[in-house]
């Protein structure tokens, strides 16, 4: 009898007990119709308040390919999906969101495109289900935005819902940085992909983890955690500042020479309207310097990335 090539899916969960055995029920479904493959879910309970971690228990003793990590306390999603990702054994790797708005139904379809040589696999949103005008304005904002400040492109509706390959995860375990944007790091790799595009379904039960404090420090490590480009950009506007302002203060002895007439030009309102704008920028960019040498920081200490409280059938 041929072995079956095993996969890995990795589903970070925080207070997602009323969905961990749909989403089970659904990933076996789809899984047992790919008779060549077989498959280990893991779960990694970040922190949860409520039954997420009973209920992925009493899940490991119906199916034998469930497998749960649980957190000492929360340490966010990007760190969930990083315990998972160190913990799979499988010939490739999906990881997605355990509250059912990544389809596993189109999991065939990531495994085909491995099949066929793709190393990653990205999913590409192109609608989801119920969002709110506002939030997809600021996810719009956000690809833009941090498009512009990156070296990496990161492409809008590209999130963390994809295929590894073995060797590409194997990769990502090496990068021990604290603050992680994995859809980022991973992009970053350059390994050949592919793009599966779906449609995000509404969430059912229970409450997305992302409010807005969370997503806007999401936002804010998705923006500085790959390039050095804000504090570049920060050099570029000083210099402009100082040019201007320069150009402003000649123009003005210039007429004031000239015409000898006052009317027009206020020495005091261009200094007072320069001088804001320097400390408007010096203060931004301590700011940014500031949140720069916080990452070094952590790094820098070398504190583990995350506890583990306690593992259910993992070695």
């Amino acid at each position: 009898m041929t072995k079956k090539i095993l996969i890995s899916i990795v589903s970070p969960a925080f207070n997602e007990s009323k969905n961990i055995q749909r989403i089970i029920d659904e990933v076996d479904e789809v899984m047992s119709k790919i008779k060549k493959f077989d498959y280990e879910y893991i779960f990694v309970d970040d922190g949860s308040t409520d039954n997420t971690w009973s209920e992925i228990i009493r899940a490991t003793t119906k199916n034998s390919k469930i497998r749960g990590i649980r957190f000492t306390r929360n340490f966010g999603q990007q760190i969930a999906l990083t315990a998972g990702i160190n913990a799979a054994k499988g010939s490739a790797l999906i990881y997605c969101d355990s509250d059912l708005q990544h389809p596993p139904k189109i999991f065939p379809k990531l495994i085909s495109e491995w099949v066929r040589g793709a190393m990653i696999v990205n999913t590409k949103r192109i609608d989801t289900k119920g969002i709110s005008f506002f939030k997809n304005l600021m996810s719009k904002f956000f690809y833009v935005t941090a498009n512009a400040l990156s070296d990496t492109k990161v492409e809008e509706g590209m999130a963390d819902f994809k295929l590894l390959d073995k060797k590409v995860y194997k990769e990502l375990r090496s990068m021990k940085e604290k603050n992680r944007f994995l859809r980022g790091m991973v992009s970053w790799m350059g390994y050949k992909s592919a793009t599966i595009n779906y449609v995000a379904k509404k969430r059912i039960r229970g409450q997305a983890w992302y409010n807005f404090s969370r997503n806007l420090e999401f936002a804010k490590t998705g923006l500085l955690s790959l390039s050095t480009k804000p504090l570049k950009y920060i050099l570029n506007f000083g210099l402009f500042l100082i040019f201007t302002s320069l150009i402003s203060i000649l123009t003005v002895f210039a007429v004031m020479v000239y015409e000898w007439n006052l009317r027009y030009f206020s020495p005091t309102i261009i200094l007072i309207i320069f001088n804001t704008l320097l400390i408007g920028f010096v203060i931004a960019s301590l700011g940014i310097v500031a949140i720069y040498i916080s990452y070094l920081y952590k790094e820098i200490i070398k504190r583990p990335t995350y506890l583990v409280a306690e593992k259910i059938n993992i070695k």
